[in-house]
């Protein structure tokens, strides 16, 4: 299968290296808590037993779901809940919490359970850890940012896993095991080429594994899997970081429940697709963006005229289901990894969507990828952080050799700028009109963090959609590299540089 990849992978063996410099001793400061330091969603998984007067080890309780914080007293937690009774169970705990300025605060639930926790924030309040007991189990659990919101592509690509669990036995538990393995999850639905191994008193078996996955707007999913015995197994995800890479899941049987961390065995694949100008920047409507990744086309190819074709050496691109116009295709940009570079619609929604490329029949694994409301401007560069603009009236390319003086004009290009007027004039297959075509939001620029002035920022005329120019006046700053900053809508753009004179 093809499949969509970031462009910042790790080969076969890689690994994290010491830095080669002694860090500074920090001065230590002290952390003040309140209740609004846990705000919001956050992803929890949580693990339960239950130790009878005889200390025998009697059931277990494996869950996932979500926490809600209101920053103020009250909590809510949805959950999946697993047991050596039942497997599946969809409960809702609520209660109140605290936090004194020392962080270590407690959690009461009330509704849905009785329970009471030892409720610590940590990650400066992005993600936290419990530890009580209800009247049947001791329970521990870890919560972790997660996206805002998912679709069935925010979980895709392969995640490696391991965890552990209890054989269960005539209602009580007979014993430990041990699972690892990976998971292949498609971005639409299925769970394929999925194995795992099951060690139980030093007996290891493996398995492979295939089914179904439906997830929620809460970033919480579940699926089911059958091993090549035919066996079934109920899977509780959630998704434990911001970007979809972790995911925290209880898996159950008849017979065993296991608790486990999956973590994706690359940079998270929705990454692999960012505003062409780079800096791993969203792209708002109307914008170039590229795609890493392998297998994406059978060769290289550039479009050759207008309209934009759908279909470069058998490379197609769908966000949202419809139909990127294509500008540029290589399946070697990089070494053995490909590039596909297209213009996002006019017309995608805001939010989260699923991105799908098709290399002529075979379709990548989906990924969901965040499209803004608002303008994301990123400027084009070249060589190190050096700003791709033209001198007027020369239209010389702004280098050392051949910087712009103070009160010249420099014509800087970017993508990312959103919304233009007479934007309906518009279609992202053909070239802008020769005609002014403004950004419709604010906008400023500063140099060496001195404001200038801009005579005019919007699409360029005659060139390939998805193209922005700023007419630039140089303010009054030294001579040499100096730092540009083009903001718009209240975003700013990376820092890039212009030569002075």
């Amino acid at each position: 299968m093809n499949r969509v990849h970031t462009k910042n992978f790790l080969t076969l063996g890689s690994c994290l290296l010491a830095s080669a410099f002694l860090a500074e001793a920090q001065t230590a400061t002290s952390v003040t808590c309140t209740a609004a330091t846990l705000s919001g969603v956050h992803s929890i998984a949580l693990g339960g037993r239950n130790l009878s007067s005889t200390a025998t080890l009697s059931n277990v309780l494996v869950a996932t779901g979500t926490a809600t914080f209101d920053g103020v007293s009250a909590v809510t937690l949805n959950l999946t809940v697993n047991t050596n009774q039942t497997a599946g169970a969809v409960q809702t705990w609520s209660g109140t919490y605290s936090l004194p300025s020392n962080c270590l605060g407690t959690m009461t639930i009330a509704t849905g359970d009785a329970a009471s926790f030892t409720l610590i924030p940590f990650n400066s309040g992005k993600s936290f850890t419990i530890t009580g007991q209800d009247a049947t189990y001791s329970l521990t659990g870890t919560g972790s940012p997660a996206p805002t919101t998912c679709i069935t592509a925010s979980l895709s690509g392969a995640y490696a896993f391991t965890g552990n669990g209890f054989i269960l036995s005539a209602g009580s538990v007979g014993g430990v095991n041990g699972i690892s393995g990976l998971l292949q999850f498609d971005g639409a639905g299925s769970v394929t080429s999925g194995s795992w191994t099951i060690t139980t008193s030093g007996v290891s078996v493996t398995d492979t594994v295939s089914g179904k996955y439906t997830i929620t707007a809460a970033c919480t999913a579940t699926a089911t899997l059958t091993d090549n015995n035919g066996v079934p197994y109920t899977a509780s995800l959630a998704l434990t970081s911001a970007d979809g890479a972790n995911f925290g899941m209880s898996l159950a049987t008849a017979t065993s429940t296991f608790t486990i961390n999956g973590h994706s065995t690359f940079t998270y694949p929705g990454l692999a697709v960012e505003q062409a100008a780079g800096a791993s920047l969203t792209t708002p409507p109307g914008s170039i963006f590229s795609i890493y990744g392998f297998n994406l086309s059978t060769g290289v190819a550039p479009a050759t005229g207008f309209p934009l074709p759908a279909n470069l050496s058998n490379a197609k691109v769908t966000v949202n289901g419809e139909t990127a116009p294509l500008y540029y295709v290589s399946n070697k940009a990089l070494g053995a990894e490909g590039l596909i570079n297209a213009i996002m619609p006019y017309d995608i929604p805001p939010g989260v969507v699923p991105l799908v490329v098709t290399n002529g029949t075979t379709a990548s694994n989906a990924v969901a990828i965040n499209i803004p409301a608002t303008p994301v401007p990123a400027i084009f560069t070249y060589g190190t952080a050096h700003a791709e603009a033209q001198n007027l009236p020369s239209y010389a390319l702004n280098s050392d050799t051949s910087p712009a003086s103070v009160g010249d004009t420099v014509v800087v290009y970017f993508t990312g700028g959103g919304p233009v007027l007479n934007q309906s004039q518009l279609a992202a297959n053909q070239p802008t009109p020769a005609a002014r075509f403004d950004v419709s939001s604010t906008n400023s620029a500063t140099i060496a963090g001195v404001p200038a002035t801009i005579d005019f920022i919007g699409l360029v005329p005659t060139a390939i959609a998805g193209f922005y120019q700023a007419n630039i006046v140089i303010p009054k700053v030294a001579a040499g590299d100096r730092n540009l900053v083009l903001t718009i809508g209240g975003k700013a753009s990376n820092t890039v540089v212009l030569s002075i004179k």
